[in-house]
């Protein structure tokens, strides 16, 4: 709440006339990231073609490595007005609209050709409805994000039997919580900008991300260890508040959802499997990481059950369904 009542303070300096937004104008960014993020020239180049097509009208002011709060904290901060845009991801959605965990389920969405028809067609079309009925925050792309796989500190793992007990760090969110135990882990719910300290210390043994942030976060400093388990895919979200959306004039609202279409399709190539296998590499090489394969197969026997039997549970099986039937699975 301090936090909050901080930001709603600062947001009085940026504040807005009360109909239409003035150039130039300064545009609030929220990351849970660091400014090296592998991530980051997505936000540049929608930066750039929203520039270009306004004549410079807008300046997007980035808060990175969490300034403004945790992820959460930030997706209140646009549902309340007093942030503008977040480079947030879909890990956290399913506590506002249950539909969303559809994007996590493992094997759900198991290429890239798979993520692109779901999340950037009528499927991904219709959560974002759902988000921003339900909550005031526009989605404005589903942005690519390599599959996620398992990084540790002095653990020594071999097989998927291995994997039992070892306490781990979990986003707060009950589709994490259940992949993560059903993989045999003790998992730990805990904010992105505790990691770093919470493996350090001991208070966890490491934690699940995909392998180009594990890279750029410099978390090969207190991990030694890479687990390759693909166990989920999740989806970075370029967000908008709906409130500051809506301040924008009405043509220069087409220019940001063409933008962010622009910009994801440009960003493609930099993200997805060639990035996960470029950074190991580089965790491998340069700064000595160990790297453990995993049997996918073992992996996959584990989630067979899980998936149907959560979904079901959760009350999302129909868009399962939706999905498989859009991929012929």
């Amino acid at each position: 709440m301090k936090k909050l009542l901080t930001i709603c303070a600062a947001s009085l300096a940026f504040s807005f006339g009360p109909t239409v937004l003035q150039a130039e104008t300064t545009v609030r960014v929220g990351s849970i990231q660091s400014e090296e993020f592998y991530m980051n020239p997505y936000i540049h180049k929608f930066e750039e073609i929203v520039r270009e097509k306004t004549n410079n009208a807008y300046k997007f002011k980035v808060y990175y490595n969490s300034t403004l709060g945790s992820e959460t904290e930030m997706f209140e901060q646009m549902q309340a007005g007093m942030l503008d845009m977040m480079f947030g991801y879909s890990a956290i959605l399913p506590n506002y609209v249950k539909e969303t965990e559809i994007i996590g389920l493992p094997g759900l969405l198991s290429n890239f050709d798979e993520v692109h028809k779901v999340m950037n067609g009528p499927i991904g079309e219709d959560l974002a409805q759902k988000v921003l009925d339900k909550t005031g925050v526009r989605i404005l792309w589903f942005v690519d994000q390599a599959h996620r796989n398992v990084f540790l500190n002095d653990k020594d793992v071999k097989s998927v039997a291995d994997l039992k007990g070892i306490k781990l760090r979990s986003p707060n969110s009950p589709l994490y919580l259940k992949v993560l135990t059903t993989m045999g882990f003790n998992a730990a719910p805990m904010g992105f900008n505790e990691i770093y300290t919470a493996v350090q210390t001991g208070v966890v043994d490491g934690h699940e991300q995909e392998d180009p942030g594990m890279l750029a976060m410099k978390f090969y400093e207190v991990e030694n260890t890479a687990v390759v388990t693909r166990h989920m895919y999740q989806s970075a979200v370029w967000e908008a508040s709906e409130k500051f959306f809506q301040k924008l004039p009405e043509k220069d609202r087409q220019i940001f959802l063409d933008a962010a279409r622009e910009a994801g399709i440009w960003f493609r190539p930099m993200t997805g499997l060639d990035a996960e296998l470029a950074a190991r590499k580089i965790l491998q090489e340069k700064h000595g990481v160990k790297v453990v394969e995993l049997d996918q197969k073992e992996l996959n026997a584990l989630f067979g059950p899980m998936v149907d039997d959560y979904a079901k549970e959760r009350g999302i099986y129909d868009y399962v369904v939706k999905v498989r039937q859009t991929l012929n699975k």
